[in-house]
Formats: C-alpha cells, structure tokens, sequence
C-alpha cells in the first residue's frame, strides 16, 4: 500500500502491486487459497499464500513435485520445462446428460516420458457448461485426453480416450457420446509468440 500526502495531516491510499515492484524471472506463480467462511473475504480461513518464481533454464525437463506450504495446508505443485512447446486451449462442452455422474478428465502429454496430469475430477454437476484448458504440448507429439464417467451406485467406470496431434496452428474437434451424457472436445492449438523468448 502507498501512501502519499495531499496537504499537512491528510494521506490519500493508493493500492499497489500485491507483491513487488520488479519481475526477474520467466514465469512467476501467485496463489492465495482460501476455505470460504461467509460473505467476506476477511471471514475465509488462509490455507496458502505466496508466490513461486521459474527460471526456463533453471527448470527441470521432467515433471517435478515442488510443495507449496502454508500456515494451514500444503499444495503438491508439478513443473517442468516442455521445449518445443506450442499451446492447446482444450474447450470441452457436456450436452444431453442424463442424472448426475462423475467425471474425471485428464490429459496425458509426452515430457521426456508420458505424464499424465488431472484436469477435473468431481461431478459432473459442477461442470456448468463449457470448461477451458490450456496445455503446453511439445509439436509434433500427441496429446491424449482421457475422460471417465462413473455413476455413485454403480461399480464400473466406463473409460474413453481421444488423441490429437499438436502443430502449430488450427483446431481439431472430437465428439463422444455416452450412455450417460454427449461430450464434445475442441482443441485450438497456437504457436507462442516468438517475441517472448527475446
């Protein structure tokens, strides 16, 4: 907060940046995570709040865990530096859904091996129309995209997985229909704007 003088004995607040005045890093990760409590921000218990910085160089080429503590919890973060890299904005649309069920979507990329990372996972309720999703893929490998549906009474999940291949520019559309709901997947894929890497 800055404060300045506007005459003798009167301060005008000026709010400022959060944190800091310099950037020296590629990327930086702001978080503040709250368990809401009421109405007011100021009613909500603090898990974590902080900031990570990221240097490209400096980063692993696997996925790596790194923890971000908190006075009340701790938040498992993974990073890794993806070369090659282009961005897919994943827009998944559910139509036609018949009940509550649960889902859960994840998308499998190649960073020197397969990972797989969870995107969603909870009912299918929550969804609320179209989600969005941006991933760093490397061009010219596949990106995966593995939805499970699974009804609260009943034991089986039923499993499907749709695949796209990054480039550098275009969009792809994949639609899968369940038993239990229609589920349409759109990917747009875009290249990084080389003036952020100057």
């Amino acid at each position: 907060m800055l404060t300045t003088a506007q005459k003798q004995g009167s301060l005008i607040q000026m709010t400022g940046p959060k944190r800091g005045i310099a950037f020296h890093c590629d990327v930086l990760l702001e978080f503040d995570m709250r368990i809401k409590n009421g109405e007011n921000k100021g009613d909500d218990t603090q898990l974590i709040d902080g900031m990570s910085e990221f240097r490209g160089l400096l980063m692993p080429w696997e996925p790596t865990e790194i923890p971000i503590n908190g006075n009340c919890a701790t938040v498992e973060m993974s990073a890794a530096l993806v070369s090659n890299a282009i961005a897919a904005t994943v827009e998944v649309i559910i139509s036609e859904a018949h009940g509550d069920f649960d889902l859960s979507l994840s998308s499998i990329v190649s960073v020197v091996e397969e990972h797989e990372f969870q995107l969603f996972h909870g009912s299918a309720g929550d969804w609320c129309g179209a989600r969005r999703f941006v991933i760093a893929v490397t061009v010219n490998t596949m990106l995966h995209l593995k939805f499970m549906l699974g009804h609260r009474c009943s034991n089986g999940n039923i499993e499907d997985t749709c695949s796209f291949k990054a480039k550098l520019n275009g969009h792809a559309i994949h639609q899968t229909n369940f038993e239990a709901a229609s589920i349409l997947t759109k990917v747009t894929w875009a290249a990084w704007p080389h003036e952020m890497f100057r």
